[in-house]
């Protein structure tokens, strides 16, 4: 008896800890989860050119950086959408191989995505890897910096 009043406490511990730590897997999955689906929007968002959808998304610090180092604002974006789409408009955008890394109030999303444009005669498809950063304000995820690099096709020999 003398014996189980040493371990009683160390008991106690593992008693509550592992709830709270079951629970905190939970809401990183939940945050997890809630960035992918984050990520398939903004290519929804896209084929509907929804101006309104960006407005909210992208932080007024939003910056995004192309491959070849191009920037464009979050005033560039959004005006962006209000011009016709061109000769090929979006058509399809998939993204896949994501991976979220949280960092308290700010995440880092990964992966790829392909794009299929749509022109008057031919289609084309664009596979690419992406960046996304993102900061909890006010109970919502906002971008705040974007960057995405074609992947290269491997040449033809």
């Amino acid at each position: 008896m003398k014996h189980l009043w040493r371990v009683l406490p160390v008991l106690t511990v593992f008693v509550f800890a592992f709830p709270a730590a079951a629970q905190q897997k939970k809401a990183a999955a939940k945050t997890e989860a809630e960035l992918m689906q984050i990520e398939r929007d903004i290519g929804q968002a896209n084929i509907r050119r929804d101006k309104a959808f960006f407005e909210r998304l992208e932080a007024d610090e939003f910056i995004f950086t192309d491959s070849a180092g191009g920037t464009t604002t979050k005033a560039e974006d959004v005006a962006s959408l209000d011009k016709p789409p061109g000769e090929f408009r979006l058509v399809a955008h998939e993204v896949d191989e994501m991976k979220v890394s949280v960092y308290g109030k700010t995440a880092v999303v990964t992966g790829r995505a392909t794009s299929t444009y749509r022109g008057k005669d031919r289609e084309t498809v664009v596979k690419s890897r992406f960046t996304d950063v993102f900061v909890r304000r006010d109970g919502r995820w906002q971008l705040v910096a974007g960057h995405s690099s074609r992947i290269r096709e491997p040449q033809k020999q």
